[in-house]
């Protein structure tokens, strides 16, 4: 491969280096000792291509002869050899100071190639490097080198004396920098080692050459080691010796290079333990530097990097190549995306441009292709802009989508994907991440929790699932026994709400002065009443006919009867009342059987496959049945009696109907004092009918005795009031407990999501990313529900904004993911609403002053102590910061980090203007670390308006996209990496900042 190479359209990727290659032309030792040239060549040029080797460091002591000799080989056009590499010379210098085992100091210079006349500024940049002996200086070059081996031992021959010379020329590392220093175009095409063997700088002794050692690797560039310990030291990834102490050091992060230090065929490429050398960049010099500024993320030492094991076991989810073609029969002038081809590579690729470029043009294609269900929300392949109203222009194109695995998709540029599709690739749209944050944090939508439950039910186990399809199915099977509970225990505490609405409606200072007022009332009537007690009068004494004493002996016989049958009737009737209140229990206890019958056949559909899975039936656990003969018995008893006293009742009507006719009668008979008896008697008999009605018993609530013991029951309602608000408090901790339990039975499924983050250093420590099932809820939402309930005329809750203010703020004293808080809240807020509803009548109990027309205070009761505000909310946190705490860049930012860090998915990523709202130091902060993180298992394709991002990420390939209104409306893509000249100056252009933002993006890394 000459130095004017190809422009490596798919960017960096990942190629096997060998930097350390000796040749015959190494005049030390024994290098490839009988070897010949031509053997060399076709050794070196086999092994090349079977390790895939794509660059060689031709190393030689002190010269590039080795170099020169296969460089003119590379180039000779009648016979090219070493097509497939690129040749780099690698001098290693033997200097001072010495190691601890006598041998010299190894410093190696790795030299730019692209310069046709590199080759003679070398030798040029060679000779002036020099050693004085006995006064005389001599230059690193063949003719001086004998020379200076000659002054020594002038018994030499030239071939000897070379070697000699080559041996005894030991400058010291301080000559050989300051020959670098003073030499500017070298010093810019080249980059230094230092050996960190017995060789290098570990061989230097600890104690002495301290100062030493770090003055060498401040100096180099890079270290040669193939020691895992040594590239974790260099690169700042021991915790011990974090990369801002190795910067303080060493003034920079050290890659670590190693070859095969080949000196016989056999071990061409092929270093100790498989520690071949990988560097993602192109196979260039521009390369070289690019990854000496990104050492972490571009230098692997090992077998095979892990993200090419994973591309090669999952090569379904990397994308290949896309491309579009104007359509055969299309007749359109315009060129648009014809003949658009772009190789993506399988890392990070960056779409950058100048506004209506056709960035966004080309991660809609790819989205579309990949059948995106986010189509809605592309903002090129829309019907105001490229598919127009009628789909113009668009459908007169069709793109294809090639994958790593071979397959491929190829539709019309204004189709949209069928519904069930799979999708083939996630796209997160600009604005995606605030609008999600937003709608969570006004509750809005639930499109956020629905975010979240997707991917906790994506990392569930089998075990977990239970067979279910999705997280609404695993939350209905899993839950189904709290939501029972609830509703149970939200049924009881209406009643309880209603008993206690009634209590306080009965326990109204207005009620006991009604009643006070009545029995004075009742006690001034008896008084009147007894104020009119006839006279009695004595039974007369003259004699009577006998017609008159069987008149007056039957009119006392008929008295007694009509007495005895009006008892009777009495009797009968409360029979009657007993017979159907007794039937109304009866009808109760069939309803709420029926209940059960239906309650325990919904549990038996409900549980079925449970049942069925553990190989048992509901018989076999619980058994029901009903026996409703005895409850039937007393029902036909009823009945009878039912019918008897009816008919008694009619046929005590009908006698005495028959007697006060009689009665009537007899009267006539009588004589005027007998007569006049006969009236006081039944003047008496009326008189204490109604003095009875007037005192009367407890059950008659109008009497003196009922009056009575309606204000004894008013002092025992403040017991009766605490009773049911202790039992309405219990039934609201029961509830809490309920809704505790459904959260921590949700927080289990997101176990294996928070090991995830547990096993991800970079979210555990950095960001610091949690999970976490709360009991939450929107006092917003509380505050609508409660003021469509009250008026909010007085106390606290004194217009709208003041009441929302006035719930917000209790809210916030209290936290009401634990029991006794929450219990608080709500008791306190009821006595808000209480306070408020006493305004202006400070003596009324409960809240019916407050309410609004047509409502009940049950109703607000079940409101507040239902807690159906609250309820087990998926949440992040990042940092230790809610994400209400987070600002909207930052909360874009964090579901970034989750989408791309912890979603479980595989798919390639499409990303529009991942930084929007995010300032430069949360880009460099948060969004680079967790891209840089993401693109090591996943396909990023990012389009950003600001290339800083892609510089600071290092994106593995750029695609600069360009629109050309003049060539037929023509859409273009230039792609390679950052190193590429072509495309590191279209960053540049644009770029907003200068060319020196460009060549200082290390900075990212403090």
């Amino acid at each position: 491969m000459s130095a004017n190479h190809n422009n490596f359209e798919r960017g960096a990727e990942w190629r096997r280096w060998d930097l350390h290659v000796h040749t015959p032309a190494s005049h030390l030792g024994d290098s490839f000792a009988g070897v010949t040239w031509p053997d060399y060549v076709d050794a070196l040029e086999t092994a090349a291509i079977h390790h895939q080797v794509a660059v060689i460091g031709i190393t030689d002591y002190m010269t590039i002869d080795g170099y020169e000799t296969l460089r003119a080989i590379q180039r000779d056009v009648s016979n090219p050899r070493l097509n497939s590499v690129l040749l780099i010379p690698n001098i290693e210098f033997r200097c001072s100071p010495q190691t601890k085992e006598g041998q010299a100091l190894n410093i190696h210079l790795l030299i730019n190639v692209n310069d046709d006349d590199h080759i003679e500024r070398i030798k040029r940049s060679l000779r002036n490097l020099k050693v004085t002996y006995k006064n005389q200086t001599y230059g690193c070059i063949k003719d001086e080198l004998i020379d200076f081996a000659k002054a020594q031992n002038p018994a030499l021959n030239d071939d000897a004396a070379y070697r000699f010379g080559i041996e005894q020329f030991k400058p010291s590392h301080s000559d050989i920098f300051a020959w670098l220093d003073a030499d500017g175009w070298l010093k810019t095409n080249s980059v230094v080692g230092v050996a960190n063997g017995k060789d290098g700088i570990s061989g230097l002794p600890l104690d002495s050459f301290a100062a030493t050692r770090d003055g060498l690797l401040c100096r180099s560039d890079f270290v040669f080691s193939g020691n895992p310990s040594d590239r974790l030291h260099y690169l700042g990834l021991k915790p011990s010796v974090p990369a801002d102490e190795i910067r303080r050091q060493y003034n920079s992060l050290k890659p670590c290079f190693h070859g095969s230090d080949a000196h016989a065929v056999a071990k061409l490429f092929e270093p100790d333990l498989k520690r071949y050398c990988w560097i993602k960049a192109d196979p260039t010099f521009l390369g070289l530097l690019q990854t000496i500024k990104e050492p972490i993320e571009r230098t692997y030492i090992g077998e095979v990097p892990p993200k090419l094991v994973e591309v090669a076991g999952q090569r379904t989810f990397f994308i290949d190549h896309v491309e579009v073609q104007k359509n055969v029969e299309s007749s359109l002038g315009e060129n648009w995306l014809d003949k658009v081809s772009v190789p993506l590579n399988s890392d990070l690729v960056a779409i950058i441009g100048n506004k209506g470029s056709g960035k966004s043009a080309l991660a809609d294609v790819i989205a579309l292709l990949g059948n995106s269900k986010s189509g809605s929300k592309f903002s090129f392949l829309q019907k105001n802009r490229f598919r127009g109203k009628s789909g113009e222009p668009a459908k007169q194109f069709s793109g294809t989508i090639s994958w790593l695995s071979g397959a491929a998709i190829t539709r019309n540029l204004n189709a949209d994907p069928d519904d069930g599709s799979i999708e083939l690739v996630r796209y997160i749209p600009q604005g995606r991440f605030e609008d999600l944050c937003n709608d969570h944090i006004s509750a809005k939508s639930n499109l956020f929790q629905t975010e979240l439950q997707n991917v906790i039910f994506d990392h569930a186990s089998d075990e977990i699932r239970l067979g279910a399809l999705d997280f609404e199915q695993l939350i209905e099977r899993q839950e189904g026994g709290f939501r029972d509970q609830l509703i149970e225990y939200r049924k009881e505490l209406a009643k309880v709400n209603r008993d206690i609405e009634s209590l306080e409606a009965q326990s109204q200072p207005q009620v006991r002065r009604a009643l006070d007022e009545s029995l004075e009332l009742k006690k001034k009537q008896i008084e009147e009443h007894n104020a009119t007690s006839p006279i009695p009068l004595s039974k007369p004494s003259e004699q009577l006919s006998p017609e008159q004493q069987d008149a007056a002996t039957k009119l006392e016989t008929i008295a007694q009867q009509l007495k005895t049958f009006e008892e009777k009737t009495i009797a009968d009737s409360a029979a009657v009342s007993l017979i159907a209140s007794k039937r109304k229990a009866a009808q109760s206890i069939r309803d709420r059987i029926r209940l059960i019958e239906r309650q325990i056949a919904l549990f038996q559909v409900e549980t079925e496959s449970d049942f069925q899975t553990l190989g048992l039936k509901l018989n076999d656990l619980v058994q029901f049945s009903t026996k409703l003969e005895a409850l039937e018995k007393l029902e036909s008893g009823w009945e009878v009696q039912h019918i008897d006293l009816v008919a008694a009742k009619a046929g005590s009507a009908t006698e005495s109907e028959k007697l006060l006719n009689e009665q009537a009668l007899l009267r006539t008979k009588l004589n005027q004092p007998q007569l006049e008896y006969q009236q006081n008697l039944m003047a008496i008999e009326l008189w204490s009918v109604k003095l009875q009605e007037l005192t009367g018993l407890p059950d008659a609530p109008e009497s003196l005795s009922g009056l009575n013991h309606r204000l004894s029951q008013l002092d025992e309602l403040p017991k009766q009031l605490l009773a049911k608000s202790t039992r309405r408090k219990e039934l609201t901790g029961e509830i809490f407990e309920a809704l505790d339990a459904q959260r921590a039975a949700r927080e289990r499924l997101f176990k294996p999501v928070q090991e995830l983050i547990q096993g991800n250093q970079l979210i555990r420590d950095d960001y610091r990313l949690q999970f976490q099932a709360t009991l939450g809820g929107s006092t917003d939402v509380l505050s609508s529900e409660l003021f469509d309930q009250i008026k909010l005329t007085s106390g606290e809750f004194n217009g709208v904004d003041d009441s929302y203010a006035t719930v917000k703020r209790l809210s916030e004293q209290y936290d009401l993911s634990k029991k006794e808080d929450a219990l608080t809240f709500v008791d306190v807020l009821d006595g808000k609403i209480k306070s408020a509803a006493s305004k202006g009548n400070p003596s009324a109990i409960g809240i019916t002053p407050i309410l609004r027309k047509d409502r009940q205070s049950s109703a607000v009761y079940d409101l507040l102590y239902g807690l159906s505000y609250l309820e087990p909310r998926y949440t992040l946190l990042f940092q230790d910061a809610h994400i209400e705490q987070l600002s909207p860049g930052q909360r874009g930012a964090l579901l970034l980090i989750f989408y791309l860090l912890v979603d479980k998915g595989r798919n390639p990523i499409i990303l529009d203007q991942p930084e929007e709202n995010l300032d430069n130091e949360t880009v460099v902060s948060l969004l680079v670390p967790v891209l840089t993180e993401a693109k090591r298992k996943r396909q990023i394709i990012m389009v950003t308006h600001n290339p800083n991002l892609a510089v600071v990420c290092d994106a593995e390939q750029v695609i600069y996209a360009a629109f050309e209104r003049k060539e037929g409306f023509k859409i273009s893509y230039t792609s390679g990496s950052i190193e590429n000249p072509e495309i590191n100056e279209h960053v540049v252009n644009v770029l907003e900042g200068t060319k020196p933002a460009f060549n200082n993006r290390r900075i990212k890394y403090h």
